[in-house]
């Protein structure tokens, strides 16, 4: 049975509505916002005080805020992006899986990490290659049923059913594998950039309370400092950021003010359709980025004191022709720190958006090496199926994939 359209009619038109007044708010909203950032655009002392007072007084682990992260530039900056440095180096990593499927007949997951070396200036074709890495019940003798949870910080990792684990693991495995091509790299011409696209801020959804979690969040700070001890420069590129920490910065600049609503500070649900890119769609034009920024968070705090040179920071960026789609760029303490850095990051970034149009190549180029489309999955299952009855092992779907593999008969899936 296809989707009854004519029973969602009303509810796509209040769809519509609701879309359009959010944006009638928010539009004034954001004028107000701009203005503030205008009229404090260098009071650093309203600035400081504003923050110390917000941190006193709001529950710390619910904050989100900016710091600027030094008094060079306004907070309404817009720099434009500096020249190209003749030649350089990047490194770019991503990650698919394939997720444990208890259904299929035989249980295992997939990590496949795809990566780019990219020679700018050097008229060199790009290094392509991925990392794919199996994992099944029983791997490196490994029991199918672990007699214990694991500790944090332990070495070897046992085979997880769960795809929220997988999807960690490829987390893990994206940043590590960069941080070990940016070693195998560090001859090459400077600066050598090593991206990621994702936050740097990373922090694991199983919180890191969970064995799991403690252990990826370890090993992705260990992975950051390996990047710098490389030698490059690390950067995570965001599509489409919801982060709010400047539009948080200057709502501190109200905290003594009488009648002001603390829950503002901690609460999204509080505007919830405000986002920094928002507001700097209306500050930068294609090609220019904002002010650096050290993220304020309790997450951050973690990060600095495991490593203070991993304290994340980052800047807003105009990534290019549309002049619409603001991305946030991720950097850590070591590069920001560096005007020279933060300007071969700059400029080499936008040079990338500049080939795709609003996204990094080598980003792209990684993703598409990297995902496992479903031939892909159907072959390796395949390969599979061969080599467990040469060994005489035999195991078929379950009853339940079964019959929805009959009722869906003739029915083509697509992937975008």
């Amino acid at each position: 049975m296809t989707l009854e359209f004519e029973k969602i009619t009303d509810n796509l038109e209040e769809m519509v509505r609701s879309t359009y007044a959010r944006q009638q708010q928010s539009r004034l909203l954001v004028e107000r916002l701009l203005q503030k950032l205008r009229d404090h655009a260098a009071d650093w002392d309203g600035i400081n005080a504003g923050l110390e007072q917000a941190i006193q007084r709001v529950d710390f682990k619910k904050f989100r805020a900016a710091r600027p992260l030094d008094h060079d530039e306004p907070l309404d900056a817009a720099v434009d992006p500096p020249p190209l440095p003749a030649q350089a180096t990047l490194i770019a990593t991503d990650g698919s899986q394939i997720l444990p499927d208890r259904h299929a007949p035989y249980l295992y997951s997939l990590i496949n990490v795809g990566v780019i070396v990219y020679y700018h200036g050097r008229g060199r074709l790009p290094l392509q290659f991925t990392e794919p890495a199996l994992d099944y019940p029983g791997r490196n003798g490994q029991a199918a049923t672990p007699p214990a949870p694991y500790e944090a910080g332990e070495e070897a990792e046992q085979f997880a059913d769960s795809g929220a684990v997988v999807s960690l693991r490829r987390d893990r495995a994206e940043i590590e594998t960069l941080a070990r091509i940016a070693h195998e790299q560090q001859d090459e011409v400077r600066p050598l950039v090593a991206l990621l696209d994702q936050r740097l801020l990373y922090w694991p959804a199983v919180g890191t309370n969970d064995p799991e979690g403690s252990r990826v969040l370890h090993g992705w700070q260990a992975a950051m400092s390996d990047v710098r001890r490389a030698g490059a420069l690390l950067a995570g590129y965001i599509v489409n950021p919801g982060k709010r920490s400047v539009i948080t910065l200057l709502h501190t600049l109200d905290v003594n003010r009488p009648g002001f609503d603390l829950r503002i500070l901690t609460e999204r649900d509080a505007q919830p359709f405000l986002a920094d890119n928002i507001l700097f769609r209306h500050l930068l034009e294609p090609g220019q980025r904002s002010k650096v920024f050290v993220d304020v968070s309790q997450h951050n705090q973690d990060f600095y004191h495991r490593d203070p040179l991993n304290e994340v920071c980052f800047f807003y960026l105009n990534p290019g022709r549309s002049g619409r789609q603001i991305a946030r760029v991720d950097i850590p303490r070591f590069v920001a720190q560096d005007p020279a850095a933060v300007a071969a990051v700059h400029a080499l970034v936008y040079d990338q958006c500049r080939i795709m149009g609003d996204y990094p190549y080598v980003l792209a180029r990684a993703d598409e090496i990297a995902v496992v489309g479903y031939q892909d999955h159907e072959s390796l299952d395949a390969m599979i199926e061969y080599a467990m009855q040469r060994y005489g092992v035999y195991h078929a779907i379950t009853a339940k994939q079964s019959a929805k593999n009959v009722a869906r008969a003739g029915k083509t899936r697509h992937e975008v």
